[in-house]
């Protein structure tokens, strides 16, 4: 299994999805994320607390080294592509780069943001170039060294907690991360400097997907969980029920 993940801005992937990368990467699965940007302007509010003016190359040094230390522990591969948030739009030639990403690791998951995404500027512009970019990597004329992928599957990831209902974020797909929360936690720990709400925020999350994931499966022993929405329908030999 190959999960390949992008995020908008340094810990998107950690508190969004941290869990469910967690237990793939404890499974044996290559896991690898992207970051298009280290979140330096919209997403460090801690490093600009009390009136701070940290110049942009230090509070990137920061989210990089938060970033590093967040990845060693969910135990997966990261970096971050730099970008700028804020300043980055959709374009064919990022578009294209994100689908070199693709090819070159071939998942047979993707991992990123909701969209549309009326909240978020750069969560929504994530979404618009990783599903073109999902469909530009299986083209098989692709100026590229790199062979065609076939498109892998893809699942969005909360929206911008708490206005998902607002963004239209209908989750249809959870996964129980119970098991893997304590390492979920000691990875958003990670990004205390800039972002030290994290876990608490997401810990009430996980517990309200949880309770949702207990009605739905009658599975009282969820703790936490995570929600996703799938992008296609499921194909198999079988019903897709619940896994008990």
């Amino acid at each position: 299994m190959r999960l390949l993940v992008f995020s908008a801005h340094s810990a998107d992937f950690c508190s969004r999805a941290g869990g469910t990368i967690a237990k793939y990467a404890a499974s044996g699965a290559q896991v690898r994320v992207v970051c298009l940007t280290y979140g330096e302007r919209s997403e460090s509010g801690g490093l600009y607390a009390g009136g701070a003016k940290p110049p942009l190359d230090e509070v990137r040094r920061v989210r990089a080294d938060e970033v590093a230390r967040a990845a060693e522990a969910l135990h997966v591969e990261a970096h971050v592509l730099d970008w700028g948030d804020l300043c980055f739009g959709y374009s064919v030639e990022r578009a294209t780069l994100l689908a070199q990403e693709i090819r070159a690791f071939r998942p047979d998951a993707l991992l990123t943001h909701h969209g549309p995404d009326p909240v978020s500027m750069d969560h929504d512009t994530t979404w618009q170039l990783v599903t073109r970019a999902a469909q530009i990597a299986s083209a098989p004329g692709l100026e590229s060294e790199l062979s065609p992928t076939r498109r892998p599957a893809l699942f969005l990831f909360e929206a911008t907690v708490p206005l998902t209902e607002l963004e239209g974020f209908n989750p249809d797909f959870y996964v129980d991360i119970t098991d893997v929360w304590e390492t979920k936690v000691a990875a958003l720990k990670a990004f205390g400097r800039a972002q030290s709400f994290l876990v608490d925020w997401y810990t009430d999350v996980a517990r309200q997907r949880a309770f949702q994931a207990q009605r739905l499966s009658g599975r009282a022993q969820i703790r936490y969980a995570e929600a996703f929405e799938r992008t296609s329908p499921w194909v198999g030999s079988r019903l897709p029920m619940d896994d008990v």
